[in-house]
């Protein structure tokens, strides 16, 4: 009876390990789910994949895209996406959680075509290739967009797949549990062995009452020329295959021991349950305009992105400036800085000599500011170290104007050596952008240029001089009131020189500060008028004017007009804290002769 229960045992053990091991094998689960949809009946230049269809089957998502020939992908927010396809005709995927299937429908619009996708501002990521494979955990904010060029038909094979569980939490335990069930068998059979070995032998007495006779013990000699040994040996041979078979078992369970989670019950997720984390969109309170303030709109871009089109704006500058290119320029210059730009290129296609504009550093980003908007047209703020620290960091202020319209520089300055500058929410929650007319500083945003050119014409005599430190401000020195009257000191009693200024015909951009403030990015455009004041008199032009205007002199007179970009701290109304000139660039725009 023992030796039954001692093989039922080890069957036992073994039909456990068996289905162990089946659990990993034969019976393990598929390892990730797919849905395809396709849009080959379509002429669609564009597939729009929201993330709701992204999210059919939870976990990380793995994307195939193929059919016709180039293959564009790319992922932003959905509003930038919708907004960029704008009223293209689109194929719309959506998950269809009867059939458990990516599903497809045509969104008519007005325009069959789309423009060119490739390192649009507003993409977070983007691949191109004749197929396709990425994968992406993708937030509840984001869509997919997927094209050709922008004038074919959109690919039209597009495949979604997800991770399932590959966890077998009972396999691990059969396992384990087998080997300790064979431990117990192989217990019991060398138990049966050694009962059985025992109890052999006759036990009753002879049928006459006397006691039988015992079998002579075997001589030394015969055991030691190797006679059976006695049942004490065979113990001692049983214990040596018991001590052979538990080492054994014991290395088997300790390589198990060492099997992933996905081998195990777990009463939370484990790390072979399939599920990934999915990231969301941080949310907001309270958004620009709401009355309710309720929430907050999202920052236009992210720091990875203010990086890219910085990048981006550094290389376009320095192709465009060593080429002379204004065309090249306006890509991604606009408003005052493009006109500084403009008019250095046809000052140095004169005079190669003459300095070039203020270059877009590629350096780090030591302050990235977006708006709060998902709307356009939409701002950045951002300051940029160049690699060499020696230099001083420029200030961007981007614009937007559209969707599929590039950031563009409007303002560029460089930081005064001793700016500080406010505190600013960060990036990843951006900050509002003020009205030009707000009240809630000690200047008006639309009042700065102004004022601030009345303080360069009329130094401490101006209105405007108590609300700004004059302290560190070094653009007074090159062009304040003291310049302005050594230079009309230095001209003959037959000339004359004035000066006025006003403001440039950008709105001021302004950005709120944690303090209340605000950071805020004017233009000023200051006009030097010099005219002969005798009869037969002539005014000489010289350095950038002359080379700008053409002439070596006039009898009529020069205007020159000098754009000034000028960016400041205002601190909130009832501050006493003063406005502060945190940076500036200061260069000729335009000269001509009077008529």
């Amino acid at each position: 009876m023992r030796f039954i229960i001692a093989v039922v045992v080890v069957v036992l053990a073994a039909v456990m390990v068996g289905l162990g091991f089946a659990q990993r094998t034969v019976f393990a689960p598929p390892e990730s789910v797919s849905s395809t949809v396709s849009t080959e009946s379509s002429d669609a230049v564009v597939t729009v994949v929201p993330a709701e269809a992204l999210h059919g089957h939870d976990g990380r998502q793995t994307i195939s895209v193929a059919g016709g020939g180039t293959v564009f992908a790319a992922y932003g927010r959905t509003s930038d996406v919708l907004g960029w396809v704008g009223d293209t005709t689109y194929n719309s995927v959506s998950w269809d959680d009867a059939t458990g299937e990516l599903e497809t429908q045509v969104v008519q619009g007005s325009e069959a075509t789309a423009p060119a996708p490739a390192d649009s501002d507003l993409w977070y990521e983007q691949y191109e290739g004749t197929s396709l494979t990425f994968s992406l955990d993708a937030p509840d904010d984001i869509s997919l967009v997927v094209l050709s060029d922008g004038t074919e038909p959109a690919p039209s094979q597009l495949r979604v797949t997800w991770p399932l569980s590959a966890s077998t939490p009972m396999a691990g335990p059969l396992i384990v549990g087998g080997l300790v069930v064979l431990v117990i068998g192989v217990l019991l059979y060398v138990w049966a062995i050694a009962h059985h070995r025992r109890t052999r032998g006759p036990r009753r007495t002879s049928s006459d009452g006397k006691r039988p006779k015992l079998p002579r013990p075997p001589r030394r000699s015969a055991i030691r020329a190797g006679a059976t040994p006695a049942i004490g040996a065979s113990k001692r041979g049983a214990r040596r295959r018991l001590v052979a078979v538990v080492p054994v078992v014991l290395v088997s369970s300790l390589a198990l021991a060492g099997c992933t989670a996905d081998y195990w019950p777990s009463a939370v997720g484990g790390a072979g349950d399939g599920s990934t984390p999915t990231p969301t969109a941080t949310a907001t309170p309270g958004a620009e305009g709401d009355d309710e303030g309720t929430e907050l709109q999202p920052p236009v871009v992210t720091e990875a992105q203010a990086e890219r089109i910085v990048a981006r704006v550094a290389a376009t500058a320095s192709a465009a400036d060593a080429a002379l290119d204004a065309t090249a320029a306006a890509e991604r210059f606009v408003g005052p800085a493009l006109e500084q730009r403009e008019a250095n290129y046809q000052i140095r296609a004169k005079d190669a000599a003459a300095a070039g504009p203020i270059g877009v550093p590629s350096g780090d980003l030591t302050l990235t500011l977006p708006q709060q908007a998902d709307t356009w047209p939409r701002t950045l703020f951002t300051v940029v170290q160049d690699a060499d620290a020696s230099k001083a960091p420029i200030a961007l202020t981007l614009v937007q104007e559209s969707a599929r319209d590039p950031y563009k520089v409007e303002y560029l300055q460089a930081l005064e050596a001793q700016a500080t500058l406010p505190t600013v929410a960060p990036a990843s929650l951006g900050a509002a952008r003020l009205a030009p007319d707000v009240k809630l500083l000690t200047l008006r945003p639309d009042q700065l240029a102004e004022a601030y050119g009345d303080i360069l014409r009329n130094g401490d005599e101006s209105q405007y001089a108590p609300q700004f430190q004059a302290e560190g401000d070094t653009l007074r020195d090159k062009i304040g009131k003291a310049y302005k009257d050594a230079k009309r000191a230095s001209l003959p009693t037959t000339a004359s020189i004035d000066y006025t200024s006003t403001p440039d015909a950008e709105t001021p951009v302004a950005f709120a500060s944690n303090d209340a403030g605000a950071i805020v990015s004017v233009g000023l455009d200051e006009v030097e008028t010099v005219k002969p004041t005798a009869a037969g008199a002539e005014v000489n032009p010289a350095g950038v004017v002359k080379t700008l205007v053409g002439l070596d002199k006039s009898t009529k007179g020069i205007e020159a007009t000098y754009g000034v970009q000028l960016l400041f701290s205002v601190p909130p109304v009832g501050s006493d804290d003063k406005i502060v000139l945190l940076g500036f660039s200061q260069a000729l725009t335009a000269a001509k002769e009077l008529p």
